[in-house]
């Protein structure tokens, strides 16, 4: 019963934590007091004022209890429902304290209502644990019970909306730890106590710390540890002294009284025990005074002192009498019933209210409701009409869409051929303009060649002729003279022969065939090209070296092309390919390894080509003009700049696309997209396999 008594006063001490961010301290409200009698502030600041005094207030609580009082009053001046809330929680919490159970439960009660009018759900759920707590001091555990389930719903409603809550849940698990205490489950009894430490320490609460260290002591006591028993319990005391709150030290002080009766040390037993009595008279403390009276009678009549423990029983009767008397009890029935009936009729009106509604929503329904059958039978009537005319013109919209897609695909097939014809017109006359050009330059051409070639020739016989005719100086004259001609003159021979291959590669890429489409294995003829460019590298050039990977998709099948012309494009970008990565080859990189890998694949309805190279890459200001005619990025001497052109032109030609990737420096990828389908062109640009990059 003692135990359960000790309980009921901590959990009074808790009201106090959860109210306030900051702790209860004797020193504060000693300073406060000083601003409180210079009377110089009003209103908000005057209603904090009195707010913080009344809180921290512990050592004269009857100073206390008129602080809170003042703060209700005028609050009600200036119909301040907050502070007015506030108020009359600590108004209940000071009468409590006082033993003055009736009034702090009617005080609760008006917290309650008002937190509840304002939807202050956290304030609400303090009060109605606060109204618990006093009903548990009461010896009324049914009507706590019910309040306690009430603060709990509430304090869940809370943790949803707002994470702001640390201390009311730190004091809600301390008295859930209490509880399992008294039940006798230590272990769920650690848990909670320890978990609300954990939270007080984290929001830096020294009361709540010392509170949670006082009653972890108090469970090791009851599980017999009564070494960590004394260690908690003694340091919750120290910590409460330094705050001066004896409230709760009273109850600890009893507590030890326990540990060291147990340890069969009586006197000093007997001494913590007079130490919570002085603390209870010195502050009025009247049910610490009913607690350590009893506790006192008990150890008197254990040493034998019968006088005593007669004497100390008097007086734990007269207090037990003066905090639980049937006026009180009755008192606080009618506090009860007094605020559930306020409640029950907030609820009937409430009813009353939702029962006119619902009325006149019935009747409201049902004009709705015959406005609507008229309104149906008009909608459906026209509906039957309208679904006439939806399907006279969905079946025109279907004869008009089956129309138009037939002039959409009549167009597409006209565009083409336009486009074939206009590429044909163009390069009929380009082919006219550039044949024209080349044959005028062909013959000149010619002699340019062959006199050079002859002049070469007479020059040696005359180095033969001159041999034995001249002699010293001006025969080494004759000779480096006749060198220098030569040597001119095979210049001017390499060049011409040059300008030759360009005469013919116009002249071919002025030509047209008739070449005809026929349906060709796409990954046979790009492997055949392949390994005939790689071959025919090696034969020119013996300390060439490359890999390269294959990968066929075989799900292409045959494609509708031009095989030749198609040949044509694969040879001049394998070519390139090879060429790119044996340049990078000879930059001395022994790491690196040339490789060129091909692959096909199936897109849609297009047979997609990639050749992707590790070589050198292209500068990308020169990509814009890779694909026309004379342009080419390698050194004089070693391309004409017409492969990618005409590789371009014979693409288009097939209706296909031709692009390229790069990264200088890295690599290269070519991108050739033929379509699968059935292609109208016959007549396609011829070109030469020639060596462009």
């Amino acid at each position: 019963m003692v135990c359960k008594k000790r309980r009921l006063l901590l959990q009074a001490c808790f009201v106090l934590l959860i109210n306030f961010s900051f702790a209860q301290e004797q020193k504060i409200a000693d300073s406060l007091a000083i601003v409180y009698q210079q009377n110089q502030l009003t209103g908000t600041a005057k209603f904090e004022l009195l707010r913080d005094l009344s809180f921290n207030e512990l050592k004269d609580l009857k100073k206390g209890l008129r602080y809170a009082q003042e703060l209700i009053r005028l609050a009600e001046q200036t119909n301040n429902s907050s502070f007015l809330r506030v108020g009359y929680f600590l108004l209940g919490t000071k009468k409590r304290m006082l033993g003055q159970l009736d009034e702090a439960l009617a005080a609760y009660f008006k917290s309650a209502e008002i937190a509840r009018k304002t939807q202050n759900l956290k304030a609400e759920a303090e009060s109605y644990s606060a109204i618990a707590d006093t009903y548990i001091t009461a010896n009324n555990p049914a009507n706590a019970s019910e309040y306690y389930k009430k603060a709990i719903v509430v304090l869940q409603q809370v943790r949803q909306q707002s994470k702001d809550d640390s201390i009311t849940l730190a004091s809600v698990f301390s008295n859930a730890g209490d509880a399992f205490r008294l039940t006798g489950n230590a272990d769920s009894a650690f848990f909670y106590l320890n978990t609300a430490k954990a939270i007080f320490d984290k929001v830096n609460y020294p009361s709540g710390k010392a509170y949670s260290l006082g009653n972890i002591g108090m469970v090791h006591a009851s599980t017999g540890n009564k070494k960590l028993a004394e260690k908690y319990i003694n340091e919750a005391i120290q910590m409460l002294e330094k705050n001066q709150d004896y409230y709760p030290i009273c109850v600890y002080l009893v507590s030890m009284a326990d540990v060291y009766l147990d340890k069969g040390d009586t006197a000093t037993a007997v001494a913590y025990t007079a130490r919570s009595l002085h603390l209870a008279e010195q502050y009025g403390l009247k049910e610490q005074i009913r607690d350590a009276s009893l506790k006192l009678s008990e150890l008197s009549e254990h040493t034998g002192k019968t006088a005593d423990a007669f004497r100390h029983y008097k007086r734990y009767v007269a207090y037990r009498d003066s905090i639980n008397n049937l006026m009180s009890e009755r008192n606080m029935a009618n506090q009860r019933y007094n605020y559930e009936m306020s409640q029950k009729q907030i609820e009937v009106n409430a009813l009353n209210r939702q029962r006119d509604s619902e009325k006149k929503l019935t009747i409201l329904l049902g004009i709705i409701l015959g406005l609507a059958i008229i309104i149906a039978a008009v909608l459906s009537k026209n509906n039957q009409n309208k679904q006439k005319a939806y399907k006279i013109l969905t079946a025109q919209k279907h004869e008009t869409d089956r129309q138009r897609s037939k002039a959409e695909e009549a167009l597409n097939e006209l565009q083409l051929t336009q486009k074939q014809l206009i590429q044909s017109a163009k390069m009929a006359s380009l082919g006219e303009l550039t044949a024209g050009i080349a044959h005028e330059i062909q013959n000149p051409l010619n002699f340019v060649n062959n006199f050079s070639e002859l002049s070469c020739e007479m020059l040696g016989e005359l180095k033969d002729a001159t041999a034995d005719k001249l002699t010293g100086s001006d025969k080494a004259k004759a000779d480096d003279i006749i060198g220098e001609l030569a040597g001119n003159l095979k210049k001017i021979c390499e060049h011409g022969k040059r300008a030759d291959s360009i005469v013919k590669g116009m002249l071919q890429h002025s030509r047209t065939s008739e070449g005809k489409k026929e349906p060709t294995d796409i990954n046979a003829l790009v492997d055949e090209y392949l390994r005939l460019s790689y071959h025919g590298l090696r034969a020119k050039d013996k300390a060439f070296c490359a890999t390269f990977k294959t990968q066929f998709d075989q799900a292409i099948g045959t494609v509708e092309i031009i095989p030749q012309e198609i040949g044509r494009v694969l040879l001049n970008v394998f070519n390139n390919a090879f060429y790119a990565v044996n340049e990078k080859s000879k930059q001395g990189n022994s790491d690196f390894k040339p490789l060129v890998t091909v692959i096909t694949r199936k897109v849609e309805n297009n047979a997609l080509i990639s050749v992707t190279d590790n070589g050198i890459g292209i500068p990308h200001k020169l990509l814009d003009k890779i694909f026309q005619p004379f342009f080419t990025t390698k050194p004089a001497g070693q391309g004409t700049g017409l492969g990618l052109s005409l590789s371009y032109d014979i693409i288009k030609a097939h209706g296909g696309e031709f692009k390229v990737e790069t990264t200088e420096g890295e690599s290269t990828e070519f991108l050739i997209q033929l379509p699968l389908g059935n292609n109208n062109h016959k007549t396609i640009s011829k070109a030469p396999a020639v060596d462009m990059k």
